[in-house]
């Protein structure tokens, strides 16, 4: 753990000593420690997005008494509890009981009971009196209180909360039980941090966009909607599931999160409450775990295909192409470049190369090690060069990949034909690539569409935003709102989670990425063509092509604006008619 704060808190309140910012109520707590004349406290301050540990002693400044407080950085509490168990441990110690608890914190008794049992095992005990007294001896309180209670008050830190300040209630933050004009919550997973930072502007502004509509229009229930934000790291899991219970202290009637490497924990964690967890990473490994275990996971839906099917789109694609003569292959070598940074991302390789051999390709896979980013990327690029292929796939989410592979690839004339996963849809990937990116042939399993509605939200977004929406999570956060907000005014309380996750199940609904309905098992959207053919419940695995430095829909046919195009970077090029 590091430092974060060593400070001197005097009767005047004085602070010296050094820190970067010390919160308002920190300040009063270390008052009302003095005032208390308390000889030492020890607790967790969760208000920060990672928690403190503090400690609080006496100590003497220039010869004046004063509280000494020493904050530490604290991402996994001891014994790995988590910040919602921590909450119920706190409320336990002020000897509230289980009902009780459950109704401070709007969970179901059973929901307070499975927290107690999961603690119980990591504490190694049977009991809760065993669990109080473990808590109280390695500081396990949780400050601020998330409800008002006087049960603490026998405590040295519950003395130091009533005496802290003139205004108890900037402590004691009752963030939950809110009465009915309260705005219904709704907590969003936001990868602000690390690689994904512009498709989170993205994910942001599509949410706001359509709580903004939704509000202007009376809300739900006579409700306003409000979009909780806590940013993460998108390659961190200890960062996602801390994001997470900051969330759940807030009370949401709902979790959205994009894609995220810790998805898996966030997501597990979540159905422990009870609380819809509306997430759009691909994976088919979530669906499945869903699917093991649906009445654990009732309320989790996932918004988009799975990811499996990128590589055998891409094989389909490129063997229609070279069938219907729109490009002559100068060799059967297929080359698939792939991450292997997430364990649980599957791009569907295996089937992909099973069928590119069956259609006469001899495929080249091409994985990425390490976690060094470009420099990783650019040596896939050198090594797909070096097989010299017909058509590479880049098989990464994130714009800096697609980047690396691509300026070392094109180091040398190729007539390769490149196509991407996804990442061209982040907004502003051609600043990443470049003129380098013309002729570039990329796929979403979930994108905007080109359509009218597709058109009318990119307009709406631009100007509300002044900026482009991008080509797919923007147009995911947008409708994955008016969806929640469809399944709201289907049932009489949004807390009652069950009813809302059957009014979610029952989903069909056309929005800007297409048409959304959800796989009775798996609760993941449908794939047009291959798990529906019809595309009034499924959404199509979209193929762009980057012309003239714009993306033109190429494929499916049904939605397409444009045709394939050779691409003009190699003299040479081999090609027959568009198609």
């Amino acid at each position: 753990m590091s430092t974060v704060l060593d400070v001197r808190v005097l009767q005047n309140g004085t602070i010296t000593g050094s820190y970067e910012d010390v919160d308002p109520d920190l300040r009063d707590l270390a008052l009302g420690f003095l005032v208390e004349d308390l000889p030492r406290v020890e607790f967790v301050w969760t208000r920060p997005r990672v928690p403190l540990r503090i400690r609080i002693e006496r100590a003497r400044h220039r010869g004046d008494r004063c509280a000494h407080l020493v904050g530490e950085a604290c991402p996994d509490l001891p014994l790995e509890v988590t910040l919602r168990e921590l909450d119920v441990v706190t409320l336990l110690i002020a000897g509230l009981t289980n009902p009780a608890i459950a109704a401070a914190l709007h969970l179901s008794p059973r929901t307070v009971t499975t927290h107690l049992d999961h603690v119980m095992r990591k504490f190694g005990v049977t009991n809760r009196s065993a669990v109080a007294t473990m808590a109280l001896d390695r500081g396990l309180i949780g400050l601020p209180l998330t409800v008002e209670t006087d049960g603490l008050e026998q405590l040295a830190v519950g003395r130091m909360v009533r005496s802290a300040g003139t205004e108890p209630s900037r402590t004691l933050q009752t963030t939950r039980g809110v009465p009915s004009a309260d705005p219904i919550r709704i907590g969003a997973l936001i990868p602000s941090q690390g690689r994904a930072r512009a498709d989170a502007v993205a994910m942001v502004n599509g949410a706001q966009l359509a709580i903004e509509q939704i509000n202007a229009r009376g809300g739900i229930q006579d409700r306003l909607l409000q979009m909780d934000i806590a940013d993460v790291d998108v390659d961190d899991e200890v960062s996602a599931r801390n994001a997470l219970d900051t969330l759940l202290r807030n009370g949401p009637a709902a979790i959205t999160s994009g894609y995220l490497a810790g998805q898996l924990p966030v997501m597990s964690a979540s159905a422990t409450d009870g609380v819809p967890f509306l997430h759009s990473s691909a994976s088919s490994l979530l669906g499945g775990l869903v699917a093991g275990d649906t009445r654990r996971h009732h309320g989790v839906f996932q918004f988009s295909p799975d990811d499996n099917d990128y590589a055998p789109c891409y094989v389909s694609f490129v063997t229609q192409l070279r069938e219907s003569g729109a490009w002559a292959p100068l060799s059967r070598r297929l080359c698939f470049a792939v991450q292997s940074r997430w364990e649980f991302i599957d791009l569907g390789i295996e089937a992909a190369v099973r069928e590119a051999e069956a259609a006469g390709w001899e495929p080249v896979v091409v994985r990425t090690s390490g976690r060094d980013g470009d420099r990783t990327w650019a040596a896939a690029g050198r090594a797909a060069a070096q097989s010299a292929p017909a058509a590479v796939m880049v098989g990464s989410y994130f714009p800096q990949d697609l980047a690396a592979f691509i300026h070392e690839f094109r180091r040398a004339p190729s007539n390769t034909l490149l196509y991407s996963t996804y990442a061209p849809s982040v907004p502003g990937f051609r600043k990443w690539v470049g003129v380098e990116c013309e002729g570039l042939v990329w796929s979403t399993t979930t994108g905007i569409y080109a359509d009218d509605l597709g058109s009318e939200f990119s307009r709406a977004y631009r100007a509300r935003f002044g900026r482009s929406s991008g080509r797919s999570h923007a147009g995911i956060a947008y409708d994955r709102i008016h969806i929640l907000a469809h399944a709201w005014r289907q049932v009489s309380d949004v807390r009652d989670f069950d009813d809302v996750a059957d009014r979610l199940s029952e989903t069909r609904y056309r929005g800007v990425n297409g048409a959304y309905a959800f796989d009775a098992s798996t609760h993941r959207t449908l794939s047009l063509g291959r798990a529906s053919s019809d595309p009034s419940l499924a959404q199509a695995h979209t193929i762009f092509q980057i012309q003239g430095g714009r993306d033109i829909l190429i494929s499916p046919s049904l939605y397409a604006t444009g045709r394939f195009v050779p691409p003009p970077w190699a003299p040479g090029f081999t090609h027959g008619e568009n198609v």
